[in-house]
């Protein structure tokens, strides 16, 4: 048998719809506000402020710094010029070529890295390492690294650049200075034609989740383009890193295809994909002479295809 509502029942509960509305409009709304009050808002700048000098005065050169968690970067205002990292994850980041690591935390999150430094092989200073109110500065030292002993974004002004396409190489050989986010001191390799996007340089990109002064290399239509360095002492290894910025990340329509190649030994080729914004790379090279080294750059499609890539040659790893 069908249940009827009655006309009372049906009037009453339309007469509730509306107030039970606007209690939980009330409800949220208070919750809102309680929340915005209690909330947890970080450390005092005051304390960030202390924590900072009290860092510069044990920072060395060649030390890094990481801001954890990565939102949480009020510091910079203090250690800006140290140029301090914020990215989500730093022991995925390039520790080798470090002496020391600074963790400079807020929310408990220096405390929360402790275990996976000490994991990763790194020795905490407890003596160097103290506590500002809410803000923890942990030091460690990077027990086994790798020298550099010669860095190609450094020495672009003794590199050559050429197009190789079809057989033929054309010289990019006009040097001119940086372009808008590269370095005051910079300069540019610009190819003969495509000048706005085609040139090699030391560029200021984003790349993933964090800001790197590395080598604009944007591949051809066609062919590679190539950078050459000669006389590049060899000590074990090149170590890089490579990918595509923030825009082409997104955009990129294809690999791209690095290829780095030392006079008489095999080349490697590395695939570098579209999504890709900071692939590490590494080929094996003789510990001792010196040779040219090659990088060359291709793909089967540049369409948004904006690369940029840093190298060095390094030493096999010892312990400090």
């Amino acid at each position: 048998m069908r249940m009827r509502m009655s006309k009372t029942t049906g009037r009453a509960q339309r007469a509730w719809l509306p107030w039970a509305t606007w209690v939980a409009l009330v409800l949220t709304g208070v919750y809102g506000t309680l929340f915005w009050i209690f909330r947890d808002v970080g450390p005092k700048v005051s304390a960030i402020s202390e924590a900072a000098r009290r860092l510069r005065v044990e920072h060395q050169a060649g030390d890094a710094i990481f801001l954890v968690p990565e939102y949480a970067t009020r510091a910079r205002e203090f250690l800006g010029d140290l140029q301090p990292l914020a990215v989500r994850d730093p022991l995925a980041d390039d520790l080798e070529t470090y002496r020391r690591v600074w963790v400079f935390g807020s929310f408990g999150e220096a405390e929360a890295l402790r275990a996976r430094f000490r994991t990763a092989g790194l020795e905490m200073n407890t003596e160097s390492s103290f506590t500002v109110e809410d803000v923890t500065v942990d030091l460690y030292r990077v027990v086994s690294g790798a020298a550099e002993v010669y860095n190609f974004r450094d020495r672009i002004a003794q590199a050559s650049v050429f197009h190789e396409k079809g057989g033929e190489r054309v010289a990019c050989a006009q040097r001119l200075g940086p372009a808008g986010n590269g370095p005051r001191d910079g300069l540019r390799w610009v190819c003969p034609y495509d000048r706005d996007w085609f040139y090699v340089g030391p560029e200021w990109q984003r790349m993933g989740d964090r800001l790197r002064l590395c080598l604009w290399a944007h591949p051809p239509r066609e062919g590679r383009l190539l950078i050459r360095f000669p006389n590049v002492p060899l000590s074990g290894q090149i170590y890089g890193r490579a990918g595509h910025t923030l825009m082409a990340a997104v955009y990129g329509r294809a690999p791209v295809e690095l290829d780095v190649e030392i006079d008489g030994l095999p080349s490697q080729r590395f695939e570098i994909s579209s999504g890709d914004a900071d692939r590490p790379f590494m080929m094996r090279t003789p510990m001792s002479g010196s040779s040219t080294v090659t990088f060359g750059i291709s793909t089967p499609n540049n369409g948004a295809n904006h690369f940029c890539f840093e190298a060095s040659m390094r030493g096999v790893a010892v312990r400090r």
